[in-house]
């Protein structure tokens, strides 16, 4: 048995005479295609390339596959090599380990199988897998070796499985390139049959909701600066959830489901995922059980989530929905845009009696932080960081509106900025204000970034910088180009929220090692690891130590921090 992606198979050095022989398969499979491609009915046409196709392939039998738009099964469209088919009986496959071409479709990978017969064969490649025999013995066939693959582009299209017999020749690597390349002919006469759009958002480009130039930039700046192209597009072009979940329909041929605060998830299948986990991979159960899981995820066609998703889940059977990552994770939190942004409305009808207050234009900075005291900014702040941390949030951006725009406040979850709620003109300098005093900044300071975390500055004496110095390596610190005069360390004073530490929240420390041709050449060589490790320190490579004593003095944490991830 061979398993192996859709792509990048190696071939190995052919003799003259070989090559010649693929130069032939080249030109003739050529012919398959011209044949198909003027075609006006593909089911007509693949009838009348079907000798070509067995003989070209040297296999008894193939069946084609193509994936049915409701995201669980692929339907045998076309049967080559069975003189006796029956067009007239229906074979459906669902998404499932549990068959060849089901594992295919499910997983996108291609597969030799030496022995259909043999389950040890077959489990290898996974536990659930297995030949049903019933159909190819009622036709007195004596099926021995396969080969499928997938049929995509971008997405699924479809599955093609090639069949011998026992005698037959075995399948080698090279019928496997073949296959795929079969498959990549079929995949673009099933994209022009389909009419499908090229692109997720393709759909509203053609619906003229945004130009092609509009969404071409779009997705570069989302690329170049993160972000969500579908939060993009609804928040900056106004376009309907369901209007971009449509796209997405289009595109991957998968049935599309939003958010629905009303839908119960299926506690069994989530009893053992984490919801960060979830999050961060944006999918999850939506219905089902063990027999047949409903899965929701933005990108059906990532067939290395959905391998994963067989891992945890470990259902018999699969279906598919398309969401927004946003449903997703509204699902996960269980609550909707609306209820999360009235969980302000009672702090606003506290501010409405309260005077806001303009510091950008005022001199008296008791008076700042006096207003910022008052009782209905307290709570619209308190607010704003119990929510933020209710639904997961690694940071929170507090933007004044221009003019007499009213200001935002946006969090970022697993990586994707989104607005919390709006705060009206008269109360944004009085929110900041406020945000200043309870992060021990100077309210005077108005142009200048400060650092609000629960530490305070101190100047080493002259045996604790030594010390640092010592640690990262006197010639080394001379690269750091330091001001010694004005060195500060930061200090933990600690807080209730960082539970007396002064620190919460984690800031890695790093150690790469470069592969110079010198350092290569001890590698080869199984130099001593004190040789390579001198060669890396003189390559520039700077060590978890030194890079932990460089954010030290970057104020980002202390040494006795440092101490408890790295020896002394």
């Amino acid at each position: 048995m061979t398993e192996t992606p859709s792509s990048d198979i190696e071939i190995e050095a052919q003799p003259p005479q070989v090559v010649d022989q693929q130069d032939e398969f080249v030109a003739n499979l050529s012919k398959i295609y011209q044949r198909l491609k003027y075609s006006k009915k593909l089911k007509t046409a693949m009838k009348e390339v079907e000798k070509d196709l067995l003989g070209l392939l040297d296999v008894k039998l193939f069946t084609i596959y193509q994936s049915v738009d409701n995201g669980k099964e692929i339907l045998a469209s076309f049967k080559g090599g069975d003189p006796d088919d029956d067009d007239s009986i229906e074979i459906r496959v669902p998404f499932s380990p549990t068959s060849l071409a089901g594992y295919v479709a499910l997983s996108q990978r291609a597969l030799v199988i030496k022995n259909v017969l043999n389950s040890d064969e077959l489990i290898d490649i996974h536990p659930r897998l297995q030949f049903d025999k019933r159909f190819s013995e009622a036709k007195g066939w004596n099926v021995k070796s396969m080969i499928i693959v997938p049929i995509k582009d971008e997405i699924l299209l479809g599955v093609m499985q090639l069949i011998n017999f026992e005698g037959d020749r075995e399948f080698t690597k090279t019928d496997l390139k073949h296959a795929m390349m079969v498959s990549q002919m079929l995949a673009k006469q099933f994209r022009s049959s389909l009419q499908s759009t090229q692109g997720p958002f393709d759909y509203l480009v053609q619906k003229s909701k945004i130009s092609g130039v509009e969404l071409a930039e779009l997705q570069n700046n989302v690329s170049l600066y993160g972000g969500s192209v579908t939060r993009s597009l609804m928040e900056e072009f106004n376009i309907e959830a369901d209007d971009v979940g449509k796209s997405l329909e289009h595109y991957y041929r998968v049935p599309y489901m939003k958010y629905d605060s009303d839908h119960e998830l299926p506690v069994d299948l989530l009893e053992n995922t984490g919801v960060s986990y979830l999050r961060s991979n944006l999918w999850l159960p939506v219905a089902g059980d063990k027999e047949e899981a409903v899965i929701l995820i933005d990108d059906p066609s990532d067939y290395q989530r959905i391998m994963e998703i067989q891992v945890v889940v470990n259902a018999r059977n699969y279906v598919f929905r398309v969401g927004l990552p946003e449903h997703i994770q509204q699902f996960l939190r269980g609550d909707a845009d609306a209820d999360m942004e009235a969980g302000f409305d009672d702090v606003f009808d506290a501010l409405g009696g309260e005077d806001g207050i303009e510091i950008d234009g005022g001199d008296d900075d008791d008076e700042d932080e006096g207003l910022a005291a008052t009782s209905g900014i307290i709570q619209l702040v308190n607010r704003i960081i119990t929510e933020s941390e209710r639904l997961g949030a690694s940071d929170i951006h507090i933007e004044p509106g221009k003019d007499d725009a009213p200001g935002g406040v946006r969090i970022r979850v697993d990586g994707i900025c989104r607005e919390l709620l709006k705060v009206p003109k008269e109360h944004c300098a009085a929110l900041i204000a406020r945000i200043k005093v309870i992060s021990r900044l100077n309210i005077a300071e108005r142009r200048l970034p400060q650092d609000g975390k629960c530490k305070q500055p101190n100047k080493p004496d002259e045996k604790e910088l030594n010390h640092l110095i010592d640690a990262y390596g006197r010639e080394e610190f001379k690269e750091l180009e330091m001001d010694m005069d004005s060195i500060e360390l930061q200090g933990p004073v600690g807080c209730d929220d960082c539970g007396g530490t002064g620190y919460k929240g984690r800031t890695g420390i790093h150690e790469l090692l470069l592969g110079t041709n010198e350092l290569q050449a001890m590698i080869y060589q199984k130099a001593e690891l004190d040789t390579i490790r001198a060669q890396a320190l003189k390559d520039g490579m700077q060590t978890m130590k030194q890079d932990g004593i460089a954010k030290i003095f970057q104020g980002l944490t202390d040494y006795q921090q440092l101490l408890r991830v790295v020896a002394e």
